[in-house]
This record gives structure tokens, C-alpha cells and sequence, in this order.
């Protein structure tokens, strides 16, 4: 990439200092894994101990979305409950965000920009963009568009702190790829647990490369993939570490287990609780 990184809180990886504690992340819980009704969704996560919560735009069947007046206004009264540092466009994994012909689904630009304003209005620091589904970058053409389209919104955050974080199962070295291609200091990727894990990839060397990139959102979804479970308590503190981790978001379906939520943020704050890194010899 030929801009430097953002230096701002939400794109910055901490970098240790042997010696000293890393900061302790903060746990988030999805309000889109908890209940499409975002104030009942706030009490859950407050209920469970989470530290924050990540909102979806909502559309189909997600909830309203917040292009909704009474949703948006539901919304802000979240924000004055418990901090929302993220705002996922969900939506879009339905929708396509691009097209064969390497260009902009243009119903998924309006999405974004509409999303970006609402972002705007909550004051979150991240707008988090998927691609699965019918978004998948899984050839020449779509990896064009989606990258055509992470661009447009990017250079949408001009006089703005907010980042675009983008997740998909692509292996390091495309992830990569696609990321310079956009070259837009404000763009990071995101590392999934459940998803790298279903896309055959180790979620450790993918922390890794990206943050050595310096390309690493240090926001870290852990949740289970299609056949694992989510990372063990020995297993995580080895890959936040590696990620310089800021949050940790658990991302189970809780819709029907609610009490997964609290056990998940539970695993996750033991694996996330500070210690005195060791002088290197």
C-alpha cells in the first residue's frame, strides 16, 4: 500500500513492550447473534458481562434496518447504554457486493453509504464489511468489484477516524492482495476464527502475516467454525497476542442458547486477562 496505516485507536495494533501488560481487551458481544430487536440485545450483553456491542445495520431478515428513523433512534439509545465501537453491514452477504463484470453491485453502494451515515450518527469506529455468501470474492471478477467497492466507501472517510474492516475466508496471501489493491489507509482485515477455520486456514499464521502487514484489524471475532469449536482458553492467548488485540467479539448464535453468550465471554476474558511479558534472553 502506498499510504501509511492510520494512526488512530481503531487501526493502530498495539505492540507489547517486553515487561510490561498488555491492556486487557474488552469483550463484545453481536447484536445480530443475540436478537434483531437491538435494545433487548443491549440488555442480554449487559446481563452476559460483555464490555460493548456490535450493531447490524439490519435489512431482510435482520431487523429493521436503521435507515428506519425508530430503529436509528433505537439504536442511539443503545449507544447511551454500553459502548458500540462497531457497526456490521450484514446485509450485504445477501444482497452481493459485486458483480462478474468486476464492478459495484450498485444496491450495495447505497447500502454502504446509507450504513455510512448512519455510523456517522452513532459515532462508531468501525463500519464492518463481509464477504460471504452472495459477496463472496471467489473469483478474478468479484475480487475487482469488491475491491472497486471497498475503495469507494474508503475514500467515503476523508476528515473521518472510521475504519472499513472487511472479512472474508480468502487464505493470507489473497486477503493481502486485495487489501493493497484498494490502498486506502483507513482499510484493515478482519480475523475470524470460525471462519478461517471452515476456509481450511490456521487463525494463529493468519495473525500473524496480517499484523505483520500491518493490515490487521485488532478486533478478533471468535467463534465456532462448521466442525471446531471455538479456540480453547490455551489456544487464545497465543493468537490475541498475535493480533495485539483491542476486543475480542464472540460470535456464536446465542438466539437459541442464551447462555452460551456468558460462558463465551467468560472463556474469553481468562484468555484475555492480562500478564507480565518475559524479558527475551
Amino acid at each position: 500500500m502506498t499510504g501509511a496505516p492510520a494512526d488512530t485507536a481503531s487501526s493502530t495494533v498495539t505492540r507489547p513492550v517486553p515487561g510490561t501488560a498488555m491492556p486487557a481487551p474488552a469483550i463484545a458481544a453481536p447484536q445480530w447473534r443475540i436478537d434483531t430487536d437491538r435494545r433487548a440485545a443491549a440488555h442480554t450483553a449487559l446481563m452476559a458481562g460483555a464490555d460493548q456491542l456490535h450493531l447490524d445495520y439490519g435489512g431482510a431478515h435482520r431487523g429493521p434496518p436503521l435507515s428506519d428513523p425508530v430503529a436509528l433512534r433505537a439504536a442511539e439509545a443503545v449507544t447511551r447504554q454500553l459502548p458500540v465501537p462497531v457497526l456490521a453491514v450484514n446485509h450485504l452477504n445477501d444482497i452481493g457486493l459485486a458483480d462478474e463484470r468486476g464492478a459495484p453491485n450498485p444496491a450495495a453502494v447505497d447500502l454502504l453509504l446509507h450504513a455510512l451515515d448512519c455510523a456517522r450518527r452513532l459515532g462508531v469506529a468501525v463500519l464492518h464489511v463481509p464477504g460471504f455468501r452472495r459477496s463472496l470474492p471467489n473469483s478474478e471478477g468479484l475480487r475487482a468489484g469488491t475491491v472497486a467497492a471497498l475503495r469507494g466507501v474508503c475514500a467515503q472517510l476523508t476528515g473521518t477516524d472510521l475504519s472499513v474492516a472487511y472479512e472474508s475466508p480468502l487464505d493470507v496471501r489473497a486477503s493481502l492482495a486485495l487489501a493493497r489493491a484498494v490502498d486506502h489507509p483507513a482499510l484493515r482485515l478482519v480475523l475470524d476464527t470460525g471462519n478461517l477455520c471452515d476456509a481450511g486456514l490456521r487463525p494463529l499464521a493468519f495473525a500473524e502475516a496480517v499484523a505483520a502487514a500491518g493490515l490487521l484489524l485488532p478486533d478478533v471475532h471468535v467463534k465456532d467454525g462448521s466442525g471446531t469449536t471455538a479456540p480453547s482458553a490455551g489456544e487464545l492467548p497465543a493468537l490475541l497476542r498475535a493480533s495485539g488485540a483491542r476486543s475480542v467479539l464472540v460470535e456464536n448464535d446465542y438466539r437459541q442458547t442464551p447462555a452460551r453468550l456468558r460462558e463465551d465471554i467468560a472463556l474469553c476474558r481468562r484468555a484475555a486477562h492480562p500478564r507480565p511479558l518475559k524479558e527475551a534472553p
